[in-house]
């Protein structure tokens, strides 16, 4: 994908980081934040990469730089990849300080059928933290899902959910540029696939339109 991105006329890759490994250690705080032994997919990205971190814009255009694993701002580069490292991702901060809503009713039942124990250390983190506005944010449980959050992570519920595999094929099929544009929904359901796979071409021209 990023070497798609740097071949393009049209775009300039602005910045592009792959996290170190994360520590074992690392590792094992995050189960123990989540309370719960975590799918080896997300074992395996973190002991690969623990952080990856990309920005991409138009070619002239000017934007408000985000600083790796940092918060993004208003006008700031239209893709962002912005996967933070685990021990920032697995903390409770997420809906105790920033904006990360609370589950509304039924949507345990929905993403695990049942619902789970209230007083559980995690419910919500924020993983890829790409937009001022939207993000994708995890619900721990026994099989954890994602979503794409809107206003600012207030409002859980526009998105589809999907496993951490299927959300990182997502952010690489729409060339890291906004993921809640492909999974916004009045009637969220399971995604085991990226709905369309669009060309970056077209993500191109539609940016272009957007910053006319």
């Amino acid at each position: 994908m990023v070497e798609a991105l740097r071949a393009h006329p049209d775009v300039e890759v602005l910045d592009f980081r792959l996290g170190s490994p994360a520590a074992g250690a690392a590792l094992s705080r995050a189960e123990r934040a989540a309370g719960m032994k975590l799918p080896d997919s997300i074992l395996e990205f973190y002991a690969a990469h623990d952080g990856v971190f990309l920005e991409w814009g138009l070619r002239g255009s000017t934007y408000t730089r985000t600083d790796p694993y940092d918060f993004p701002d208003y006008g700031a580069p239209p893709g962002c990849i912005n996967l933070l490292p685990i021990a920032v991702a697995f903390s409770p901060d997420w809906q105790m300080k920033f904006h990360v809503n609370e589950l509304m009713s039924g949507q345990e039942e929905l993403f695990f059928g049942r619902e789970l124990d209230p007083e559980r250390p995690l419910k919500a983190i924020t993983i890829d933290n790409f937009s001022k506005y939207n993000h994708a944010d995890m619900i721990i449980g026994p099989d954890p899902v994602v979503l794409v959050s809107t206003d600012h992570g207030a409002d859980l519920d526009s998105s589809d959910f999907m496993s951490f595999e299927t959300y990182l094929d997502l952010t690489l099929a729409v060339f890291g540029s906004n993921r809640f544009y492909a999974v916004r929904t009045d009637e969220p359901a399971r995604l085991v696939s990226p709905r369309e796979r669009p060309t970056l071409d077209a993500i191109v021209a539609y940016v272009r339109e957007e910053e006319a």
